[in-house]
């Protein structure tokens, strides 16, 4: 009994160091991602993604289908000259597609990334189908920088942005206190082998154009 005490005594401080650790890493993540959104101009209005859905498959057993639909498509990631980033192409799970941003606003400005693509069996998703897919974040957050800035922005700027984007994409895994929100643009209507843009406007509201 003796020796479970002594190892609560010790294991007690080594938790409550944790826990003020943790607290201290977040708050300094919530600041850093804040005191950048001042110094920055927000980065919409702009093109996100360009993207071509190939149509989805259904694997079937007798008369029935079952849960193994796949969807397939390429997303190129676009910074802000319009040139790509890097091409994602690849299938997911499920029968329709669907992006997930991230938002964060700060001192009436709109700073968003993209931050997953996945698949849906309906056009109205679950929730759980969320928590899978495609993480993007490190396609265009690289060496402390955030490349969704192109040619013509400062070393400084694109660090900045990457502070932004690596708090709003949940890289550091913390709250993040309603100064981030992420939301969901379905492509269920985007029609087959044709190409698709994403692009924000100043207000934030997103635009779907068939290019």
């Amino acid at each position: 009994m003796k020796k479970q005490n002594n190892f609560l005594k010790l294991l007690s401080p080594l938790l409550m160091l944790i826990v003020i650790t943790y607290l201290v890493f977040t708050c300094l993540s919530y600041l850093a991602c804040w005191n950048a959104a001042m110094g920055l101009s927000q980065n919409i209005p702009q093109e996100f993604l360009r993207i071509k859905i190939y149509g989805s498959s259904s694997l079937s057993t007798g008369s029935s289908v079952s849960e193994g639909n796949t969807v397939s498509g390429t997303f190129a990631i676009i910074d802000s000259n319009g040139n790509e980033i890097a091409v994602i192409e690849r299938s997911w799970g499920g029968s329709y597609l669907a992006v997930e941003f991230a938002r964060v606003t700060a001192g009436g400005k709109y700073f968003i990334f993209p931050s997953r693509i996945y698949g849906k069996n309906r056009i109205i998703e679950e929730r759980r189908e969320r928590t899978k897919g495609t993480l993007l974040e490190k396609y265009y957050n690289d060496y402390g920088q955030c490349m969704l800035l192109g040619y013509g922005s400062t070393l400084r700027e694109r660090k900045q942005l990457y502070k932004i984007a690596a708090f709003a994409t949940g890289k550091y895994r913390v709250p993040r206190f309603g100064l981030a929100t992420s939301f969901s643009v379905d492509l269920s209507n985007c029609r087959p082998d044709r190409y698709y843009s994403i692009s924000f406007t100043a207000n934030g509201d997103y635009v779907i154009e068939e290019l």
